[in-house]
């Protein structure tokens, strides 16, 4: 349990770096808003799928005292 939480943080931690980084270093030298919406738009689907794959998942620990 405790390697899979370490990896959805790091998951989350990058995709939060990636939502600050891409749009405002990446793509702040093009004119048009396009490319970071579009950008944004792909982020949110993967943070969505990513939320969801992490609730099919999930599972309680396992509190039985023998």
């Amino acid at each position: 349990m405790e390697k899979t939480f370490w990896f959805w943080v790091g998951w989350f931690l990058f995709l939060f770096c990636l939502d600050f980084f891409i749009p405002f270093y990446t793509l702040k030298d093009i004119p048009k808003l396009t490319g970071s919406f579009l950008f944004w738009i792909i982020w949110v689907l993967v943070a969505i799928i990513s939320m969801f794959v992490i609730f099919l998942r999930w599972q309680e620990p396992d509190n039985k005292k023998t």
